[in-house]
């Protein structure tokens, strides 16, 4: 997990260089680590607030065809706001659904940030990590069976 973790780091370093100044967006990179011994299957990510799709990076445990995370697999998911505006603050908020748990991450420390472990799921976060300007957040989450 550690290669897949240095990817999420270099992503959010990368585009805090590349879109700064005037050009500034926040960000979210979360991943997600199946250790349930079971598949999970990823319903649905969307950015409910922000300007992009919402990317991911599986390892290759990811069954892309079939939405399907194996056991032991990790996913990486990215996603991106619009440049801030007098109308527009340019947040960003994620959402995440699988069979396992849902997830709302936000750009920033809040209280709408919260993981959900569906029946006979845990879910618990490894690591939630933000700019202290507001700019990104990062998160792992850790999905157990209980």
């Amino acid at each position: 997990f550690g290669a897949i973790d240095q990817e999420a780091w270099s992503l959010v370093n990368c585009w805090g260089q590349v879109f700064s100044g005037l050009s500034s967006r926040r960000c979210i990179a979360a991943g997600v680590i199946n250790g349930t011994g079971n598949p999970i299957q990823i319903k649905s990510t969307k950015l409910v607030e922000g300007g992009s799709p919402c990317y991911s990076i599986p390892s290759r445990e990811f069954d892309s065809l079939q939405g399907v995370l194996h056991a032991g697999g990790a996913i990486l998911f990215f996603g991106w706001g619009v440049v801030p505006s007098l109308l527009q603050p340019g947040n960003v908020f994620m959402h995440i659904e699988t069979n396992a748990f849902i997830a709302d991450l936000s750009d920033k420390k809040s209280r709408d940030t919260c993981a959900i472990g569906m029946p006979g799921y845990q879910v618990g976060f490894l690591e939630k990590s933000y700019d202290d300007a507001q700019w990104w957040a990062k998160y792992w989450l850790l999905i157990r069976k209980v």
